[in-house]
């Protein structure tokens, strides 16, 4: 083999020069994964209840906005809440927000007793101009309790806007476009904006870590030429070596990319630990040749690069193969994929490395000689000039002379970390991934101060039955959970169904403070939910209970994202809802962020010191069987495990904590280290065998010689690694300073405490001739290559063909609405609503309809289920477009009729996908609001259809109504609706309504089926409607707040 790369070294450069271009095409396919998730695997207990906690209740990590206002009014001004209103809109229109989880005092609805009932309406439409408005928006923030903090902060000098992603791997983009909202927005004058949340995070984190590996990697790259020069005292061989680390870093990474393993944000350090591994090895061949030159300057190059290459493959490969194992030890601790990855990476980057120096290399030297400076001194005269050589020479003279000291030193030193690793303490913080000056740090800050916290953690309440959430003892057993959570240190408070009911019950009885309380019995709790549907989203309470009310979601805010702090609380809960909480029919269980937080951060030590044990004790075994020898295998470990001690005792007494970048510096300490105490094993049991087993004689040739080479291995790691302290990455400064402290202590001890080891125990291995072959250890690492190439072939469906139009749109429009609707109806509805989920909730109604001159009226009463059987709804509604309608609500569980606020247009009707114009117009369309205009005509389901689109007239009516473009689709028989898509405001396809079973009934058209399915948030209402009467009078009586309370 080693004739093959000498005689043929051009053939050698091709083949080194094809996986090089292959593994660069796979560069691109390199994703990223900065997500705190991605320290646990995907089956752990906490990620896997967080995702049945985001697919249940909607939840995702959002991006928040904070808009601080320190001027003595704080937020409540004009200026400040027309901001609020202006950036709530805007934000909510980008493409990958969902404008309904866009929540702000701009867009929420407040919960506020009369002396009639209840209202629930809007914070404020209009912004609030005079002081007396101002204040009593100011007022009602502060009456209702759920957004004091969550929302506004309890100074009023905060505010902010959560704004939920549709899809987060696209929270790059989102988070550049929110921030380019808020640079662009018209900010007065004592106001500040802040970009925050999970969601700005993992936007932000993208572009952070990639402008990091830009900066970095460059500059490490210098700093390594840099040494290179200066060891090689020329060019050529520097710029040569810098090949190996181009074909190390992208053959490596390629690899990753190929093997769809994400880019972590841990992954930053790779690169940099890569190339200055990369260069260990050239370091010691080019050295070991200039010395050859300098002792041989009259023989052929090709002879001394073999010669060269015999004498350093052995050495070479054993220090390979040692580093190899040692950054295994964190590829089998495998408790986070991150530190998995980069250890399997970084030992695949070794390995690569090592085969470039032994093919590529050579090859390259004999095409183009050294590229050094050997300043020949004499074949006769040892290589000890320079002042480096002299340095290790007199390192060599001290050690020798004082070994039994040196070995006490380390000693004592040794028994002070082992001490110092007891009190090593686990911190972490997400936030901290970023440079303290960052903004998205201040706004953190801001948040946690003013607010109730930044963080957030979720306790997942599940009961045995479905509307179990209704029965007062299960309640009153959330509130004490809430309660005792928000006593706990760094708990900002909390929110769950429990303060909605409150707030209720509070506004139902007039507003009364002491009413700030629970209801108390199972009816009268579920009356409350269908009185806020009267005139709410039916996905209003998705992030609170789920559709049966069987599971309910409190939502715990945390001040602080430190692990100490965060581990408090969620030990403190856990323990709370084993011992006090948990029974038969009830049951608690921790997810969300905060507690993913907590269980990743929590396993960093046991993965610290199970990676350690293991990188150990590989290491012990892979010298052993290299050197055939358990006493050079412990050996070649004292170096490095005095070296790991020392840096525990450094960050005990400097307080630094054991995190993110900290948590793997042993291991990756151990895969570096390792290199030292392998080369002088093996030089000096060379050396010693040499020079006829004289010591002396050993230290005289091993430091100038084989020293000086570990001397530049050591500046170009430490140098290399020094250059992590510059990334804008916090914990990779940290980690970026204490790795070169541990390599330069495994290089000192190597040269010092190793070789004092040597001499006082002369072990047996010393006297084993060089020329016994080392014993083979297979090393296979299978590399699983998927390749994905998918043709998709798409070419849009042909368009249907359209018939001939021989009518108008306006015609069109009024043709359905001249469709006779009876001047009187009853009929009985089944209300059949179905959530994302599939879970199906069902209402029995039967309502009641009469049209006269300037109004129409309508009562509905409610048949099932049980608990809100005889609830009754009555809805004036004025024809004249200025009047607003008259809405009345009977409970029976207070036996009161409670007048309830009027709906916008837009609000959707009774917690159903249809809004209350939809179901004002029953199948009509409105010439006032719409233009028209006639598509053609198009099949559906059998029936050649007109196929109409509407078009609001303005953008204030597309908003009031909630749609910017409706198609419709009409059968021509009998002018009767078939089928309705609906648009929201940001042109996004919102809702399809589908009508069946239409069939006449008194002689008039009547549809008898509507689904309506609401795309985005995976809702679908469907009416039944049966006994359907246009002929029985009703009486006027029948529409009435008496007729509400007598009821059927």
């Amino acid at each position: 083999m080693k004739r093959f790369v000498v005689d043929y070294p051009k053939i050698v450069l091709f083949l080194c020069l094809i996986p090089i271009l292959l593994a660069g095409l796979s560069l691109p396919k390199m994703v990223k994964d900065i997500r705190s998730d991605a320290f646990l695997a995907e089956d752990n207990p906490a990620l896997v209840y967080k995702r049945k906690v985001k697919e249940q209740f909607g939840l995702s990590d959002p991006i928040v906005v904070a808009v601080q206002d320190l001027s003595p009014d704080g937020i409540f001004n004009t200026r400040t809440l027309t901001l609020l209103q202006s950036l709530t809109r805007k934000i909510a229109a980008l493409p990958n927000i969902d404008s309904s989880r866009t929540i702000s005092l701009a867009s929420e609805k407040n919960i506020a007793g009369n002396p009639e009932g209840m209202e629930i309406a809007p914070f404020y439409e209009s912004v609030p101009v005079s002081k007396n408005e101002l204040d009593a928006l100011r007022n009602a923030v502060s009456d209702f309790p759920i957004y004091m903090g969550n929302l506004v902060s309890a100074d009023g000098s905060v505010t902010i806007i959560i704004a939920e992603m549709l899809d987060e791997d696209k929270a790059g983009q989102t988070y550049q476009d929110v921030v380019d909202i808020v640079e662009q927005a018209s900010v007065p004058g004592e106001a500040e904006l802040y970009v925050a949340g999970e969601g700005a995070i993992i936007g932000y984190l993208g572009s952070y870590v990639d402008a990091d590996a830009r900066q970095l990697v460059p500059f490490s790259g210098v700093v390594i030429t840099l040494v290179l020069i200066l060891a090689f005292r020329g060019i050529v061989a520097a710029l040569l070596t810098n090949a190996i680390v181009i074909a190390t870093l992208v053959i490596t990474m390629g690899v990753m990319a190929l093997c769809q393993v994400p880019f972590y944000v841990i992954t930053n350090a790779l690169p940099v630990i890569l190339i200055g591994i990369s260069v260990a090895d050239a370091i010691h061949v080019y050295l070991h040749f200039f010395d050859l030159q300098r002792r041989k300057p009259g023989v052929d190059r090709k002879a001394l690069v073999i010669e060269t290459m015999a004498t350093m493959w052995r050495p070479v490969t054993l220090t390979s193969l040692t580093t190899i194992a040692g950054f295994l030890g964190l590829y089998f601790s495998g408790y986070m994929p991150p530190f998995v990855n980069f250890g399997l990476f970084a030992a695949i980057g070794v390995a690569v490395a090592w085969l470039y120096t032994m093919t590529f290399l050579p090859a390259v030297m004999v095409l183009s000689g050294a590229g050094g400076n050997p300043r020949h001194p004499g074949a006769d005269k040892p290589a000890v000039t320079g002042i480096w050589s002299r340095m290790l020479v007199r390192l060599g003279d001290i050690t020798f002379d004082n070994a039994a000291r040196i070995v006490f030193i380390y000693a004592l030193l040794a028994v002070a970390g082992g001490v110092a690793a007891s009190r090593l303490v686990v911190d972490e913080n997400p936030i901290n991934v970023f440079n303290p000056k960052e903004r998205i740090v201040q706004a953190d800050q801001i948040i946690n101060q003013h607010m109730n916290g930044a963080n957030t953690l979720d306790i997942v309440v599940e009961t045995g039955a479905a509307e179990d959430l209704f029965l007062p003892g299960n309640l009153r057993k959330i509130e004490a959970l809430q309660e005792f959570a928000e006593a706990l240190p760094e708990v900002g408070g909390s929110v769950s169904i429990v303060d909605y009911l409150k707030q209720m019950n509070r506004a139902l009885n007039a507003g009364d403070p002491a009413a700030y309380r629970l209801p108390d019995d199972k009816e009268t709790v579920a009356q409350y939910f269908l009185l806020y549907s009267a005139t709410s989203d039916p996905t209003d309470f998705e992030e609170e209970v789920d559709y049966d009310y069987r599971t309910a979601n409190i939502r715990v805010y945390v001040k602080s994202g430190d692990y100490q702090d965060v581990r408090i609380i969620v030990e403190a809960l856990n323990a709370y809802i084993e011992e006090d909480f948990n029974e038969t029919q009830i049951k608690a269980t921790l997810s969300g962020r905060v507690n993913v937080h907590y269980r990743w951060i929590s396993e960093l030590a046991a993965s610290h010191f199970t990676g350690l044990g293991i990188a150990i004790t590989l290491v012990l075994l892979m010298s052993s069987l290299l050197f055939r020898s358990l006493a050079a295998g412990l050996l070649t470990l004292a170096p490095v495990c005095v070296a790991v001690l020392l840096v525990y005792a450094i960050m005990a007494t400097w307080g630094i904590t054991l995190g993110m970048g900290t948590s793997m510096f042993a291991t990756v300490a151990i895969g570096l280290g390792i290199d030292y105490a392998t080369h002088t094993v093996e030089r000096m049991r060379a050396i010693y065998n040499e020079v006829g087993f004289d010591m002396r004689a050993t230290f005289a040739e091993f430091y100038p010689g084989t020293g000086k080479a570990l001397f530049f291995n050591f500046i170009a790691i430490a140098g290399g690694f020094g250059v992590l302290t510059l990334s804008k990455i916090s914990s990779l400064n940290t980690f970026g300073a204490i790795v070169p402290v541990a390599v330069c202590a495994s290089f000192i001890a190597s040269m010092t405490l190793l070789p004092a080891l040597l001499k006082l125990l002369l072990p047996a291995f010393l006297r084993s001739s060089r020329k016994t072959a080392a014993g083979s250890l297979p090393l296979g690492v299978g590399l699983v290559v998927i390749a994905i190439s998918a043709a998709v072939a798409y070419s849009p469906a042909a368009m249907a063909e359209t018939g001939a139009v021989v009518i108008s749109a306006d015609e069109l429009v009024a043709n359905v609405n001249a469709v006779p609707e009876g001047e009187t109806v009853s009929r009985r509805i089944e209300m059949l609503m179905t959530d994302r989920r599939g879970t199906q909730r069902s209402r029995h109604t039967i309502s009641f309809r009469k049209n006269y001159e300037d109004q129409k009226k309508t009562v509905l009463f409610y048949l099932e289920p049980a608990n809100v059987r005889d609830t009754g709804f009555l809805i004036w509604d004025y024809l004249a477009t200025d009047e607003e309608d008259d809405q009345w609500l009977y409970l029976p569980a207070l036996k009161k009729v409670r007048r309830i606020s009027a709906s916008d247009r837009g609000d959707y009707f009774l917690g159903t996908d249809f809004t209350y114009e939809d179901i004002k117009l029953d199948g009509k369309l409105e010439p006032l609001d719409y233009n028209f205009r006639l598509l053609g005509k198009e099949p559906l389901d059998g029936v050649e259809s007109y196929q109409l689109e509407a078009v609001p007239k303005n953008d204030d009516i597309a908003r009031e109504l909630g749609y910017s473009r409706t198609v419709i689709w009409v059968d021509p028989a009998n002018s009767m609706i078939l089928r309705a898509e609906f648009w929201d405001v940001k042109g996004e396809l919102l809702k399809t309504l589908t009508v069946s079973d239409i069939r006449q009934v008194d002689g008039i058209w009547t549809r008898h089926d509507l689904t309506m399915a609401n795309h985005q948030s995976g809702h679908t209402t469907r009416f039944l409607f049966s006994d359907v009467d246009y002929a029985s009078p009703i009486d006027d009586d029948f529409f009435t707040r008496g007729a509400l309370e007598r009821g059927l």
